[in-house]
């Protein structure tokens, strides 16, 4: 497969180079130490080496004909960010998930014509995620339903639980017949939790029953 040309390496290394402000943040809540120095100055060459050394791994992705996806975003940041620079950060943070995806997209949008051909589908992701509710009432489940939705990423899913105000939420499409909305207005959610594949919290609704949702990202990766 044809390697990257080097105006191509250089948008990587620059997409890096931006992005350092907004990746410390994610990772740590803060783009600067405690004493007040941007990460992006206290690593600062550290950062650079893997502006360089970023486009080269993309091109062995390219030479072995295998796909640079998610998994593989996720996996370098927590390789040559987490792990050599920072240690302590909790991977299994929304952040986290929000940091690698949205690295990745800008990555995607310069590496996308690399791949038409070999992995035509590829060039157009799409996220389904089944959807589970368990109606609960006295302790008993009394109904229980499931269905697919199309979304544009997991990330956004989770969001609408995370800040939800009390508004209906819909708008995402239904791939089965079964339409409505994910999370109905007025009612209380709690024990939420959710990781690069699952969500799950409880629903409670005004007139006293309780649903479970339960929900399941599913994308070709």
């Amino acid at each position: 497969m044809e390697k990257l040309n080097q105006d191509d390496k250089d948008k990587l290394s620059q997409i890096l180079h931006n992005s350092w402000d907004n990746v410390f943040k994610l990772l740590t809540d803060s783009s600067v130490d405690e004493y007040g120095v941007p990460y992006k100055e206290v690593y600062k060459y550290e950062l650079a080496e893997r502006e360089k050394d970023f486009p080269n791994l993309v091109d062995i992705y390219l030479e072995s004909n295998s796909f640079f996806d998610r998994g593989a975003m996720k996996d370098w940041l927590i390789q040559e960010i987490v792990g050599a620079l920072l240690r302590d950060t909790d991977c299994r943070r929304f952040q986290f998930f929000m940091c690698t995806n949205q690295l990745y997209d800008l990555v995607l949008k310069v590496i996308r014509p690399y791949y038409r051909g070999l992995y035509p589908d590829r060039n157009n992701i799409e996220t389904k995620v089944i959807e589970t509710n368990l109606s609960i009432k006295e302790g008993e489940i009394f109904d229980h339903q499931s269905r697919m939705v199309s979304v544009d990423n997991w990330e956004d899913y989770i969001q609408v639980y995370v800040e939800y105000d009390g508004l209906a939420v819909g708008g995402f499409r239904a791939i089965t017949n079964m339409l409505g909305n994910s999370i109905q207005k007025d009612v209380k959610i709690s024990n939420l939790q959710y990781d690069e594949f699952h969500l799950s919290c409880d629903i409670k609704y005004k007139d006293g029953w309780t649903e479970k949702k339960l929900a399941y990202k599913c994308q070709l990766r």
